[in-house]
């Protein structure tokens, strides 16, 4: 059994009959009024997907809606007042000009089992002035004929939003395309108010065109896995890629006609068929096409890794075995790509490589503590980097080589006082992230002293003795759930007191929870 289709555990269903276009009827687009982003010292959430930028603004999708900032993470505008971003994370955001446009999602229990659910998409057309949302696509049952040369196709319909998730948006001059989960890849010439589904070759086939004869040809993302779509790029208005758990596809036709690159069908093949990413680096005349691979089934031939191609994919290079990556970013010759193992960098077109280490910031004494990265983006020479820990940002230039000092951009609730303190997460697992026990520095240079207790009020752990920390300043200081003798803690409940200046302790609760 395929890796992905063992989660398509909702019943989706194919209908009779079949309509011409095989378009939605059921979207509809609802303005909203103009809104103003609320404006924050901190972004709206520590778990960064998506990265973009725009000229010198920096925006972020977020396990809590969009953010945008211009002035380099200092301040935030965060859209949280548009309903569509209330609750919802953000599974794709991009611009384009004057245009953002974003597909969100949340996850529900069904029989037990968690199910990404698409909520739809959430647009502007005016610098993020006025936002437009519209329903997730679906078919009607009785949708399931898609007329291709004078072939007709027989496409499952996907009639419901469960595991019906946008994972990419790609924009040209004439469409919205978009990359989904089960209902594959989609057009729209009409801001969504009707999708067309296009016709990808399925697993046996390398290329597909009108004119081809196909016979009992039938589009079901239960069965074949290059008809579960994650990733959509606008190369030029002819030239479209599409990467699906299948392999990458492309088309030179807008769409029309499409060819497929898998591990197994050229010489100088992908590593991974399943393709989350894909992005061009414009090098002087070259478009560079680089893809992440992953391991889409149990197959040795499949690696882990990122590819490139600079001949539109007839020969590929192979980089970063092993090393599962999420996202790509450019500053001419430089490549900077979000993986498991930190941010990568080449400015040789992978011949050799460097990556982020230990991030600190020196300053707030914030830090990064996983080594996974699902986002970057440039603006001039800062590069910005997202995680589910917060965004950590680093200047790469002849005076400041990147990684060199790294600036981290979190969000917390600021105590504003010494006389209280509050640990997130919590409860919290050693075993996947440290706790956070947040305070204030209280006015002028401090003396911190931060301990943990067991329920008998017995220490455990010494987090911090006599430490200096500048004044009026919010902090964190990380437990990892160890004791003073390097063991592990066991689960429970633990009492943590925080002492600034030797003045009265300011205490917190812990849950300690594997």
């Amino acid at each position: 059994m395929k890796t992905f289709l063992c989660f398509l555990v909702i019943e989706l269903g194919i209908g009779h009959g079949g309509s011409l276009l095989a378009q939605s009827n059921y979207p509809r687009s609802a303005a909203l009024n103009s809104v103003q982003g609320n404006i924050t010292s901190l972004p709206p959430s520590n778990s960064v997907s998506h990265i973009a930028t725009r000229d010198s603004m920096v925006w972020i999708g977020t396990s809590k809606g969009v953010a945008r900032s211009i002035d380099g993470g200092r301040s935030w505008e965060s859209f949280r007042s548009v309903a569509q971003f209330a609750d919802d994370g953000i599974f794709s955001l991009v611009l384009h000009g004057d245009t953002t446009w974003t597909s969100t999602g949340f996850t529900k229990s069904v029989d037990g089992q968690d199910v990404q659910t698409g909520s739809g998409y959430t647009y502007s057309l005016d610098n993020d002035s006025t936002w437009h949302h519209i329903p997730q696509t679906r078919d009607a049952q009785s949708d399931t004929i898609v007329n291709y040369g004078s072939n007709a196709v027989r496409f499952l319909p996907v009639i419901v939003d469960e595991q019906n998730v946008t994972f990419d948006i790609a924009l040209s001059d004439s469409f919205v395309w978009i990359a989904s989960w089960s209902s594959g890849l989609r057009r729209s010439s009409n801001l969504g108010q009707s999708w067309q589904r296009i016709v990808l070759p399925n697993g046996q086939r390398n290329t597909i065109k009108p004119t081809d004869t196909l016979t009992n040809y039938n589009v079901d993302p239960r069965r074949d896995n290059n008809f579960l779509v994650f990733s959509v790029f606008v190369e030029n208005n002819s030239t479209i890629w599409a990467g699906s758990a299948g392999g990458v596809n492309k088309s030179t036709d807008d769409g029309t006609s499409w060819t497929k690159s898998t591990t197994l069908n050229q010489v100088s093949h992908i590593l991974g068929n399943w393709v989350i990413a894909i992005a061009a680096q414009h090098i002087d005349t070259t478009s560079r096409v680089w893809i992440t691979d992953w391991k889409a089934d149990l197959d040795p031939n499949e690696q882990f890794g990122v590819s490139y191609t600079d001949d539109g994919g007839r020969i590929w290079k192979n980089f970063l075995y092993g090393i599962k990556a999420y996202a790509f970013a450019f500053k001419g010759p430089v490549t900077y790509i979000a993986t498991d193992e930190g941010i990568y960098r080449t400015d040789d077109g992978g011949l050799s490589w460097t990556r982020s280490g230990t991030i600190i910031d020196h300053t707030s004494r914030q830090r990064i503590t996983s080594t996974s990265f699902f986002s970057v983006g440039v603006v001039g020479d800062t590069v910005y980097a997202g995680s589910g820990d917060g965004i950590a940002k680093t200047i790469d230039n002849t005076s400041h080589p990147f990684g060199e000092s790294w600036e981290v951009l979190r969000t917390y609730r600021p105590v504003g006082n010494t006389a209280t303190t509050y640990a997130y997460p919590n409860p919290f697992s050693p075993a996947e992230e440290a706790v956070r026990l947040h305070y204030n520095s209280g006015n002028g240079p401090a003396t911190v002293t931060v301990e943990v207790f067991d329920f008998g009020m017995n220490r455990v752990k010494t987090v911090i003795k006599d430490a200096t920390r500048a004044g009026s300043t919010e902090y964190d200081e990380l437990w990892n759930g160890l004791n003073d003798s390097g063991n592990q803690v066991a689960n429970g409940v633990y009492f943590y007191r925080v002492v600034v200046n030797g003045s009265e302790p300011a205490w917190g609760k812990i849950l300690v929870l594997q």
